[in-house]
Formats: structure tokens, C-alpha cells, sequence
């Protein structure tokens, strides 16, 4: 073919002025995801002034002590839990990577870390796709900002959600693309970021015995690296040997069945309706995909096979506790994306390849993730701007600050008060936070006396307080009714600070 015929047939005039305008196409494509991404969880992070979920207020100032004063080792912040005198951070590296974001204001620096680890999970999803060649993978990216308002809220939280997120969808493509090595790397990075890691051998497991039983092939070279990765984490550490201990009373604590201790919601599976409704989105593409797969592909595929049931093991996870929200529409979607790949793309004699067949489809579905996408960020923004307010403790815990000396113990009358006392004020001591099985754990018997006298059961509690909790300063929201009903009779404490959120009370002996 000439010159002039090739340009007249395909609008070039050689070879590489085709590739190069192919290559300008994906970048326009790849910069316009890029942009996408980061301006929707950017939206959608500073359409409140918050910090979603209290945690958070947390980890931005721990990882600013940590930028200061380098490791720490003991939590005395919190005085009766386990943590006080020697502390093991199983969020080790998300502090590290939060460093960057401590030397202004911490609140909005934190937002911003928040969005970023969002979106750089949102644009590893889309990087992953791209790689392992999926069509259409700017309709996945819009599926997965689509996917579920409380993925999205819980997604945008300063915390380890975004980061490991990123990191297992990195893990897929690694095992897909036999990267040996960088799956070593990153079991290794993900031992330190959470101790959540035992989630990337399931994964792991997966796809090596899909590939066994149809592939017949035994990929132990995947559970090598792996494993040879965890073992280097675990053991290269700066919290090593009392690591190990750390994970397994985590892991005892996800999986114990007690319910006496009152944790966070998000140990508590969702109410079944909420969850249909809210997930409805992807729980139609997924099953909708199943349906299309099992009815025409002809041939296994160990790869739609593992994805499968990578995402089913996330479904079965999420209906025990929602904080796995945060995982599940991803790993569906990414099946989905896999298993319409093969069905359209890759399985020539299917009768749905025909191409106005699927160009219908195509187009009801990008109308109806439209309307998901619009509707699931509108109630995540909800959520979000449901968060109580940055300042609902900050009088109380800066007056605490200037009126008591450093060390001084504060008895809160709830573990979740914690995260923003210790933002706004490292000075003092405070009785427990982020988890109350860590008091649990530390003293049984004072944790059960510690909660009888913030529902209000112990008149006259300033004696207990003293005697056991070596404390003369108490802070209560202004929801512990109970509490301060008996705290206002008791003719030894009266208030020395109040708000519109809480109270300081004083104990005068």
C-alpha cells in the first residue's frame, strides 16, 4: 500500500503518526481519569469542614508526634489500657506516609491526605484495568465512584481504608502478572501499614488454587514470595517480637463473639434493606454478570474464577461487619469488569457480542450509573456533614490544657471522646480511647467500674474516681444524662467549664 492509499484508509499518513496519536488519545484519556478522580473525592471531602469519623483526629496528631519525637513506644495518653507503657502501632506506615501532611493546619493538611489516598485507590483501580487490557475501563472508574454511598463515605476517612485498598488491588495485578518480586514488596509495606494482612494471603489463596484446579498448575512461587514478604515485615520492624503478640490479640478481637463490650459500628453488619439499597448498584452488575457468564462462556477462566471469588469472600465478610464496605464494591466491580471483558471481547461465537446488542446495554447502563453516581455522592456528602462538629471538644480540652498541670490524669466518660482530646491536647492523661477493649483487656474488673459509673449507676462517683482512677478532672459530652445527674448531686464536684457540647467538672476533696 502507498502513501496516498494508506493515508485516504486510515487518516495517516504512516504508521507512526497512527501510534503516535493513539498514545496522545490514552494520555488525554489517562489525564482526564486522573482529573476526575482527584476533583471527586476533593469535592466531595471539603464539602464539609470535619474529619470523617473521630479516629481521624487521632492519626493526623500521632503521626505529628512521630515527625517530632520520632517512634513511639508507650501510649500514656491513654492511662488504663494496654497500650500505656509499651504501645505497638499496628498502623505503622500509614503514620509514616501522613508525615507530610503535619506542618500546617492539621485539619485541613488531613483532609487532604483523606482525599489523596482516596483517589490514588480510585486511579489504581483504573491502572490495573488498563493493564490487563479490560475495555472500557472509564465506565469502571465511573462504576467504582458510583458503587455504594457508604463505600465512598468510609473510603474518604483518614484512615487506613484508601492506602490499603490501593494496595490489594495492586496485589491482584501482581499475582495476575506473576510479578513475584513486587508482590514480596508489597506484602512486605502492607505488614507495616495494617494488620489487616492476613486479607492478601486469602487473596493469595485464591487465585493460586483457582489456577490448580483449572489450569493445573501449582504456582508456588506466588506463596513464597508472599509469605517471604509477611515474614520479612513482621520481622523487620521496629515493634518486633512484641508485633506478633499485637496481631494476635487483633485477631482475637475481630473474631471474638462477645458482645458485654460495646465497640464502634463499624464491627456491626448493616441492617440487610440498607444495605441492598445502598449497594444496590453493584449488587445488580454483579449478579447480573454471573447470570450472563455462567450462560455463555465456554471456557474457564482462572482468572474471572479468582476475582469471583475474591469478591465473594468480601460479600460474606461485609455481612458480618460493615466496616468491610470498603472493600467489597471494588473487588465486585473488578470481576464484573473482568467477566464482561471475556464475555464481549474475548468470546467471539457469544451472541451477545453483537455489536448494536451491546452498544444498547452500554448505553442504559451509563445511564443508570449516572444516576447512581449523582445520588451516591449527594448521601456520602450527607454523612460526612453528619460528623459532629471539629470543634465539639476543642473548648474543653484547650481549657483543660491552660488550667491543669501536664500529666494530669481526665476521666472521659467514653472511649470515643478520646480522639479529638488527644488532638487538641497531649498535656494531659485521659482513662481510655479508640477501642474500649484495650481497657477491657488491661483490667477487666476497672473497665466494668469504669462503665457503671458512666451510665450513671454509682451515686456519689467521686470517691471511686480518685481511688481508682487517681483523678480529680472529668469531662462528659452533655448526652451522658445519667452520669451527670449523679455528678451534679455529688456535693465534691462542680463544673468548671461548659459548653454547648460538654462539661469539666472538678473533684474538690
Amino acid at each position: 500500500m502507498d502513501v496516498t492509499t494508506y493515508k485516504k484508509n486510515t487518516g495517516y499518513s504512516n504508521a507512526k503518526d497512527q501510534v503516535r496519536s493513539l498514545m496522545t488519545s490514552d494520555l488525554c484519556l489517562h489525564l482526564l481519569v486522573f482529573i476526575m478522580v482527584f476533583s471527586f473525592f476533593c469535592f466531595l471531602q471539603f464539602s464539609t469542614n470535619k474529619i470523617a469519623d473521630r479516629d481521624g483526629y487521632f492519626h493526623i496528631k500521632f503521626s505529628q508526634l512521630m515527625r517530632e519525637h520520632g517512634i513511639i513506644y508507650k501510649l500514656p495518653w491513654m492511662q488504663f489500657a494496654i497500650f500505656k507503657d509499651y504501645f505497638r502501632d499496628h498502623h505503622f506506615l500509614q503514620h509514616i506516609l501522613y508525615m507530610p501532611f503535619t506542618f500546617g493546619n492539621l485539619i485541613f493538611w488531613g483532609k487532604c491526605a483523606a482525599f489523596i489516598f482516596a483517589a490514588l485507590a480510585g486511579l489504581s483501580f483504573y491502572i490495573i484495568l488498563r493493564l490487563c487490557r479490560i475495555k472500557y475501563s472509564f465506565f469502571w472508574v465511573v462504576a467504582f465512584l458510583s458503587s455504594s454511598h457508604a463505600f465512598l463515605y468510609r473510603i474518604s476517612m483518614l484512615r487506613v481504608q484508601g492506602i490499603s485498598l490501593a494496595l490489594m488491588l495492586l496485589c491482584v495485578y501482581f499475582i495476575i502478572k506473576k510479578r513475584y518480586k513486587n508482590l514480596a514488596a508489597l506484602a512486605f509495606s502492607f505488614v507495616w501499614l495494617y494488620d489487616g494482612f492476613p486479607l492478601l494471603i486469602a487473596i493469595t489463596l485464591i487465585f493460586f488454587l483457582c489456577e490448580l484446579f483449572i489450569e493445573k498448575k501449582a504456582d508456588f512461587k506466588l506463596l513464597i514470595y508472599l509469605f517471604s514478604g509477611m515474614l520479612a515485615g513482621i520481622i523487620i520492624n521496629p515493634f518486633f517480637p512484641s508485633n506478633i503478640e499485637s496481631y494476635f490479640f487483633n485477631f482475637g478481637r475481630i473474631s471474638s463473639s462477645d458482645t458485654s463490650i460495646q465497640v464502634g459500628n463499624e464491627w456491626y453488619p448493616y441492617n440487610t434493606f440498607f444495605l441492598l439499597k445502598d449497594s444496590a448498584f453493584v449488587f445488580i452488575l454483579f449478579f447480573g454478570t454471573i447470570g450472563l457468564v455462567l450462560g455463555s462462556l465456554n471456557k474457564k477462566n482462572y482468572i474471572l474464577t479468582s476475582t469471583f471469588f475474591v469478591s465473594l469472600l468480601f460479600m460474606v465478610l461485609l455481612f458480618k461487619s460493615r466496616r468491610f464496605i470498603e472493600y467489597w464494591p471494588p473487588f465486585a466491580l473488578l470481576f464484573c469488569a473482568f467477566g464482561v471483558n471475556d464475555l464481549f471481547y474475548n468470546n467471539k461465537e457469544n451472541r451477545f457480542v453483537k455489536r448494536g446488542i451491546s452498544y444498547c446495554v452500554l448505553s442504559i447502563v451509563v445511564l443508570i450509573t449516572g444516576y447512581f453516581t449523582i445520588t451516591n455522592f449527594v448521601a456520602a456528602r450527607k454523612e460526612l456533614e453528619g460528623e459532629p462538629s471539629k470543634d465539639y471538644y476543642k473548648g474543653a480540652a484547650l481549657w483543660l490544657k491552660e488550667h491543669t498541670k501536664p500529666g494530669t490524669i481526665v476521666f472521659n466518660t467514653d472511649w470515643d471522646d478520646f480522639p479529638q482530646l488527644f488532638f487538641y491536647n497531649t498535656d494531659n492523661y485521659y482513662i481510655v480511647g479508640l477501642d474500649p477493649n484495650y481497657m477491657y483487656r488491661h483490667n477487666k474488673s476497672l473497665y466494668r467500674t469504669w462503665q457503671d459509673i458512666t451510665k450513671g449507676k454509682i451515686e456519689n462517683p467521686h470517691k471511686i474516681i480518685v481511688e481508682k482512677f487517681n483523678s480529680f478532672c472529668v469531662l462528659t459530652d452533655n448526652e451522658h444524662k445519667g452520669f451527670i445527674k449523679n455528678a451534679n448531686k455529688d456535693p465534691n464536684m462542680r463544673i468548671v467549664y461548659k459548653d454547648k457540647y460538654c462539661s469539666v467538672y472538678s473533684i474538690i476533696l
